[in-house]
Protein backbone atom coordinates (compact mmCIF):
# COMPACT_ATOMS: atom_id res chain seq x y z
CA UNK A 1 0.00 0.00 0.00
CA UNK A 2 1.03 3.59 -0.65
CA UNK A 3 1.98 5.84 2.26
CA UNK A 4 -0.83 8.41 2.45
CA UNK A 5 -0.13 12.13 2.63
CA UNK A 6 -2.72 13.81 4.85
CA UNK A 7 -2.11 17.12 3.10
CA UNK A 8 -4.09 16.00 0.04
CA UNK A 9 -7.07 14.61 1.98
CA UNK A 10 -10.38 16.17 2.91
CA UNK A 11 -13.30 14.89 4.95
CA UNK A 12 -15.81 13.30 2.53
CA UNK A 13 -18.59 14.56 4.78
CA UNK A 14 -17.79 18.26 5.29
CA UNK A 15 -14.78 18.78 2.96
CA UNK A 16 -12.57 20.14 5.76
CA UNK A 17 -8.87 19.27 5.64
CA UNK A 18 -8.08 16.06 7.47
CA UNK A 19 -5.47 15.94 10.22
CA UNK A 20 -6.12 12.30 11.03
CA UNK A 21 -7.39 9.13 9.38
CA UNK A 22 -9.40 8.38 12.53
CA UNK A 23 -11.80 11.33 12.65
CA UNK A 24 -12.58 14.79 11.28
CA UNK A 25 -11.81 17.71 13.59
CA UNK A 26 -14.46 19.84 11.91
CA UNK A 27 -17.61 17.69 11.73
CA UNK A 28 -16.44 15.09 14.29
CA UNK A 29 -17.17 12.18 11.95
CA UNK A 30 -15.20 9.09 13.00
CA UNK A 31 -13.62 6.82 10.41
CA UNK A 32 -13.05 3.09 10.69
CA UNK A 33 -10.59 0.76 8.96
CA UNK A 34 -10.76 -2.52 7.10
CA UNK A 35 -7.64 -4.46 8.08
CA UNK A 36 -5.55 -1.28 8.10
CA UNK A 37 -7.19 0.41 5.10
CA UNK A 38 -8.91 3.73 5.98
CA UNK A 39 -12.63 3.92 5.24
CA UNK A 40 -13.39 7.54 4.34
CA UNK A 41 -17.13 7.60 3.69
CA UNK A 42 -19.56 10.49 4.34
CA UNK A 43 -22.47 10.23 6.75
CA UNK A 44 -25.83 10.85 5.08
CA UNK A 45 -24.46 13.59 2.85
CA UNK A 46 -26.60 15.20 0.14
CA UNK A 47 -25.33 16.66 -3.13
CA UNK A 48 -27.06 18.66 -5.85
CA UNK A 49 -25.97 17.56 -9.30
CA UNK A 50 -26.23 20.16 -12.03
CA UNK A 51 -24.55 21.17 -15.25
CA UNK A 52 -25.24 23.41 -18.20
CA UNK A 53 -26.92 21.82 -21.18
CA UNK A 54 -26.64 23.64 -24.48
CA UNK A 55 -29.37 23.10 -27.07
CA UNK A 56 -26.63 22.20 -29.54
CA UNK A 57 -26.00 19.04 -27.50
CA UNK A 58 -29.39 17.59 -28.42
CA UNK A 59 -27.85 16.32 -31.65
CA UNK A 60 -24.23 15.79 -32.56
CA UNK A 61 -22.77 17.04 -35.84
CA UNK A 62 -20.99 14.51 -38.01
CA UNK A 63 -17.77 16.55 -38.15
CA UNK A 64 -17.64 16.73 -34.34
CA UNK A 65 -18.21 12.99 -34.09
CA UNK A 66 -15.36 12.34 -36.53
CA UNK A 67 -13.11 14.61 -34.48
CA UNK A 68 -13.76 12.72 -31.23
CA UNK A 69 -14.00 9.12 -32.44
CA UNK A 70 -10.52 8.10 -33.54
CA UNK A 71 -8.00 5.37 -32.82
CA UNK A 72 -5.39 6.64 -30.33
CA UNK A 73 -1.66 5.82 -30.38
CA UNK A 74 -0.79 2.56 -28.66
CA UNK A 75 2.04 1.43 -26.39
CA UNK A 76 4.50 -1.22 -27.55
CA UNK A 77 2.65 -4.53 -27.53
CA UNK A 78 5.80 -6.26 -26.28
CA UNK A 79 5.52 -4.48 -22.94
CA UNK A 80 3.90 -6.52 -20.20
CA UNK A 81 1.05 -4.46 -18.81
CA UNK A 82 -1.35 -5.04 -15.89
CA UNK A 83 -4.72 -6.72 -16.13
CA UNK A 84 -7.36 -4.37 -17.60
CA UNK A 85 -4.84 -1.74 -18.80
CA UNK A 86 -5.45 -0.76 -22.44
CA UNK A 87 -2.43 -0.19 -24.69
CA UNK A 88 -3.66 3.32 -25.56
CA UNK A 89 -3.93 4.20 -21.88
CA UNK A 90 -0.47 2.72 -21.28
CA UNK A 91 0.85 4.95 -24.07
CA UNK A 92 -0.40 8.11 -22.32
CA UNK A 93 1.18 7.08 -19.02
CA UNK A 94 4.45 6.21 -20.78
CA UNK A 95 4.64 9.74 -22.24
CA UNK A 96 4.34 11.44 -18.85
CA UNK A 97 7.47 12.78 -17.07
CA UNK A 98 8.36 11.01 -13.86
CA UNK A 99 7.01 11.88 -10.41
CA UNK A 100 3.42 12.38 -11.52
CA UNK A 101 0.58 11.68 -9.09
CA UNK A 102 -1.79 9.02 -10.42
CA UNK A 103 -5.13 8.11 -8.88
CA UNK A 104 -6.88 4.88 -9.81
CA UNK A 105 -10.61 4.94 -9.09
CA UNK A 106 -11.99 1.44 -8.64
CA UNK A 107 -8.54 -0.09 -8.32
CA UNK A 108 -9.73 -3.59 -7.41
CA UNK A 109 -6.72 -5.48 -6.11
CA UNK A 110 -4.32 -2.65 -6.83
CA UNK A 111 -2.64 -4.51 -9.68
CA UNK A 112 -1.70 -1.21 -11.36
CA UNK A 113 0.40 -0.05 -8.40
CA UNK A 114 3.67 -1.82 -9.15
CA UNK A 115 3.58 -0.98 -12.87
CA UNK A 116 2.88 2.72 -12.20
CA UNK A 117 5.61 2.95 -9.57
CA UNK A 118 8.19 1.31 -11.85
CA UNK A 119 7.49 4.20 -14.25
CA UNK A 120 8.59 6.59 -11.51
CA UNK A 121 5.13 7.84 -10.53
CA UNK A 122 3.21 8.13 -7.25
CA UNK A 123 0.17 5.87 -7.07
CA UNK A 124 -2.99 5.97 -4.96
CA UNK A 125 -5.73 3.39 -5.49
CA UNK A 126 -9.27 3.75 -4.15
CA UNK A 127 -12.27 1.45 -4.21
CA UNK A 128 -15.56 1.07 -2.40
CA UNK A 129 -14.74 -2.40 -1.07
CA UNK A 130 -11.94 -4.94 -0.76
CA UNK A 131 -14.28 -7.85 -1.35
CA UNK A 132 -15.58 -7.03 -4.86
CA UNK A 133 -12.52 -8.29 -6.72
CA UNK A 134 -11.27 -11.55 -8.20
CA UNK A 135 -9.46 -13.68 -5.63
CA UNK A 136 -6.28 -13.78 -7.69
CA UNK A 137 -6.11 -9.97 -7.71
CA UNK A 138 -6.15 -9.66 -3.91
CA UNK A 139 -2.43 -10.46 -3.78
CA UNK A 140 -1.52 -6.98 -5.10
CA UNK A 141 -2.16 -5.07 -1.87
CA UNK A 142 -5.64 -3.72 -2.53
CA UNK A 143 -6.84 -0.11 -2.21
CA UNK A 144 -5.01 2.59 -0.26
CA UNK A 145 -8.36 4.12 0.71
CA UNK A 146 -11.91 2.80 0.74
CA UNK A 147 -14.27 5.57 -0.35
CA UNK A 148 -17.20 6.54 -2.58
CA UNK A 149 -16.33 7.95 -6.03
CA UNK A 150 -19.26 10.36 -5.69
CA UNK A 151 -17.50 11.91 -2.64
CA UNK A 152 -13.76 11.61 -3.27
CA UNK A 153 -11.79 12.51 -0.10
CA UNK A 154 -9.18 14.60 -1.94
CA UNK A 155 -8.57 18.32 -2.23
CA UNK A 156 -9.01 20.05 -5.59
CA UNK A 157 -6.41 19.60 -8.33
CA UNK A 158 -4.23 16.96 -6.68
CA UNK A 159 -3.55 14.46 -9.48
CA UNK A 160 -1.88 14.53 -12.87
CA UNK A 161 -3.88 11.54 -14.10
CA UNK A 162 -6.97 9.61 -13.05
CA UNK A 163 -7.43 6.08 -14.35
CA UNK A 164 -10.75 4.25 -14.05
CA UNK A 165 -11.60 1.02 -15.86
CA UNK A 166 -14.68 -1.23 -15.58
CA UNK A 167 -16.08 1.15 -12.94
CA UNK A 168 -18.30 3.86 -14.42
CA UNK A 169 -21.19 1.52 -15.22
CA UNK A 170 -21.35 0.62 -11.51
CA UNK A 171 -21.79 4.22 -10.34
CA UNK A 172 -25.28 5.33 -9.33
CA UNK A 173 -24.62 8.86 -10.61
CA UNK A 174 -21.85 8.92 -13.22
CA UNK A 175 -22.46 12.63 -13.89
CA UNK A 176 -21.51 13.51 -10.31
CA UNK A 177 -18.65 10.99 -10.24
CA UNK A 178 -17.02 12.35 -13.40
CA UNK A 179 -17.38 15.89 -12.01
CA UNK A 180 -15.53 14.69 -8.90
CA UNK A 181 -12.76 13.20 -11.06
CA UNK A 182 -12.46 16.51 -12.92
CA UNK A 183 -12.28 18.34 -9.58
CA UNK A 184 -9.33 16.35 -8.24
CA UNK A 185 -7.37 16.55 -11.52
CA UNK A 186 -4.78 19.26 -12.06
CA UNK A 187 -5.39 21.52 -15.09
CA UNK A 188 -4.19 19.63 -18.15
CA UNK A 189 -4.37 16.31 -16.34
CA UNK A 190 -5.65 13.19 -18.09
CA UNK A 191 -8.68 11.04 -17.39
CA UNK A 192 -8.36 7.54 -18.86
CA UNK A 193 -11.11 4.96 -18.72
CA UNK A 194 -13.76 2.78 -20.27
CA UNK A 195 -17.40 1.95 -19.72
CA UNK A 196 -19.62 -0.98 -20.62
CA UNK A 197 -21.77 -0.75 -23.71
CA UNK A 198 -22.95 -4.09 -25.14
CA UNK A 199 -22.75 -5.93 -21.87
CA UNK A 200 -25.71 -7.04 -19.72
CA UNK A 201 -26.39 -5.76 -16.24
CA UNK A 202 -23.74 -7.22 -13.94
CA UNK A 203 -22.57 -6.71 -10.35
CA UNK A 204 -25.31 -4.12 -9.77
CA UNK A 205 -24.38 -1.99 -12.79
CA UNK A 206 -26.42 1.17 -13.45
CA UNK A 207 -25.41 2.86 -16.74
CA UNK A 208 -24.09 1.25 -19.93
CA UNK A 209 -23.20 3.96 -22.44
CA UNK A 210 -22.72 4.24 -26.18
CA UNK A 211 -20.05 6.41 -27.77
CA UNK A 212 -22.45 9.37 -27.73
CA UNK A 213 -23.20 8.77 -24.05
CA UNK A 214 -19.50 8.81 -23.20
CA UNK A 215 -18.99 12.02 -25.18
CA UNK A 216 -21.83 13.74 -23.31
CA UNK A 217 -20.54 12.50 -19.95
CA UNK A 218 -17.09 13.97 -20.59
CA UNK A 219 -18.37 17.24 -22.05
CA UNK A 220 -20.71 17.99 -19.17
CA UNK A 221 -17.86 17.62 -16.66
CA UNK A 222 -15.66 20.05 -18.60
CA UNK A 223 -13.19 17.65 -20.21
CA UNK A 224 -11.54 18.26 -23.55
CA UNK A 225 -12.07 15.01 -25.42
CA UNK A 226 -8.95 13.54 -26.98
CA UNK A 227 -10.12 10.10 -28.10
CA UNK A 228 -13.22 7.96 -27.80
CA UNK A 229 -13.22 4.53 -29.41
CA UNK A 230 -14.96 1.16 -29.22
CA UNK A 231 -13.10 -1.90 -28.04
CA UNK A 232 -11.57 -3.48 -31.14
CA UNK A 233 -11.74 -7.09 -32.28
CA UNK A 234 -15.02 -7.88 -30.53
CA UNK A 235 -18.25 -7.45 -32.49
CA UNK A 236 -21.77 -6.78 -31.30
CA UNK A 237 -22.76 -10.28 -32.42
CA UNK A 238 -20.17 -11.80 -30.10
CA UNK A 239 -21.42 -9.59 -27.28
CA UNK A 240 -24.96 -10.93 -27.64
CA UNK A 241 -23.83 -14.56 -27.64
CA UNK A 242 -21.48 -13.98 -24.71
CA UNK A 243 -23.98 -12.24 -22.44
CA UNK A 244 -23.68 -14.99 -19.85
CA UNK A 245 -19.89 -14.93 -19.83
CA UNK A 246 -17.16 -12.65 -18.52
CA UNK A 247 -16.50 -11.03 -21.91
CA UNK A 248 -17.41 -7.40 -22.41
CA UNK A 249 -17.87 -4.86 -25.14
CA UNK A 250 -16.66 -1.49 -23.92
CA UNK A 251 -16.25 2.10 -25.05
CA UNK A 252 -12.85 3.53 -24.11
CA UNK A 253 -11.83 7.14 -23.79
CA UNK A 254 -9.09 9.67 -23.06
CA UNK A 255 -10.10 13.08 -21.76
CA UNK A 256 -7.97 16.02 -20.62
CA UNK A 257 -8.73 18.66 -18.03
CA UNK A 258 -8.86 22.26 -19.16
Amino acid sequence: MTSLNLEILICPNCEASLKSLDYCDNCKLEFSQDEGTPKLFPFSRHRTVQYEFNSDYSTIKEDILKMYVNDPPMADTKEKIPFHLDLAHAYVINQMPQQQKILEVGCGGGQMRSWVETKGHQYIGVDISKAIVFKWLQQFGGPDILCDTHFLPFKNQQFNLVYSVAVTEHLANPFLAVQEIYRVLKPGGYYLGNISFLEPMHDNSYFHLSILGVIELLIQAGFEIKYVWPERGYSGYHAIFDMGSQFTKTIKFIGQGV
